[in-house]
């Protein structure tokens, strides 16, 4: 098995509330720190040009691929096809990553430990960020992690002296074994559906384990909610035949087809948004000690600029 990483990176930035000290590069060189630890493939996918310091950091640690201002759903579905298009073999583990995320230095020693160490566990997808039952990973102003219709709960499966339990929902930063990825692009494709501006990740995470993202209850409430506007409703209407078919694609899967997904416990990276921080670690000390890591191999300046 190899671990193979894609990294996406978009030039700018957006209006999330970001935690202090946040930056694209402390979030990078965390990366950089955590994938020295294993051998890993890394190509760098920039949806159009980003920032002289990040670029030089990724022309030195991996391959460069330019996307041409692409957008978000088409640098993650660029990413998706980049792996499964490639000569790598199906027992590779392709991790993608958003920019935005610090990591643990031990990330990816845990993540190739459980996919392919002495105690690896039973997984097709792994996650190093997201919600489980005893933890959540989104704000107020999105659905709790309530288990689906159905719910198995899994684990925690011991690696390592790391716990990995089944996994409710993550972001489009998360891994996969490459063969059950080929064989599951087509809901990865669907759940890109019908957005523009985001992705329907927590549908994905559900889908591919062989669950119905939504109960009727979530399906039909929209249409009738009270104080919601026309044009709320227009749209609610115009997207259940898509979460319909979701539904239905996830609850036909075959035995075989219905994928295990494992986050790792306590997470081993982070979103840095506010209120979306993983819970269980000092995040600014790693963020700190990534800046240290960085000047001392001479990534950094005193300065924390890109060397």
């Amino acid at each position: 098995m190899a671990l193979r990483v894609v990294y996406r990176s978009w030039g700018g930035e957006n209006e999330k509330n970001r935690p202090p000290g946040y930056s694209k590069l402390t979030c990078l060189v965390s990366f950089l720190r955590a994938a020295e630890a294993v051998d890993a493939d890394v190509v760098f996918l920039n949806d159009g040009p980003v920032a002289p310091a990040l670029r030089g950091l990724m022309d030195r640690h991996g391959k460069v691929v330019e996307l041409e201002g692409s957008g978000m759903r088409a640098s993650y579905w660029g990413a998706i096809s980049l792996a499964v298009d490639s000569d790598w073999d199906d027992d590779d583990v392709v991790w993608f990553s958003e920019d935005d995320y610090l990591y643990h230095p031990e990330a990816f020693t845990a993540l190739v430990a459980a996919a392919d160490g002495p105690e690896a566990v039973p997984a097709q997808y792994f996650a190093l960020y997201g919600s489980t039952p005893d933890r959540s990973v989104h704000g107020p102003d999105e659905p709790t992690s309530e288990p689906p219709p159905g719910w198995v709960q899994l684990g925690p499966f011991r690696s390592e002296g790391r716990d990995w339990v089944r996994m409710q929902s993550t972001t489009s930063t998360l891994g996969a074994r490459l063969g059950a990825l080929r064989e599951d692009k087509g809901i990865f494709k669907l759940c890109m559906y019908p957005h523009k501006n985001m992705l329907r990740d927590h549908d994905t995470c559900v889908a591919i384990q062989g669950f119905s993202p939504y109960r009727p209850y979530d399906l039909v409430h929209p249409l009738y909610e009270r104080g919601r506007s026309l044009k709320m409703r227009v749209r609610d209407a115009l997207i259940l035949p898509f979460l319909l078919a979701t539904v239905a694609r996830a609850l036909t899967r075959r035995p075989e087809r219905r994928r295990t997904f494992l986050a790792v416990e306590p997470n081993l990276a982070t979103h840095m948004e506010v209120l979306r921080i993983a819970s269980g670690t000092d995040w600014d000390a790693v963020a700190a000690d990534a800046q240290a890591w960085g000047t001392e191999r001479g990534l950094l300046t005193a300065d924390g600029i890109s060397a």
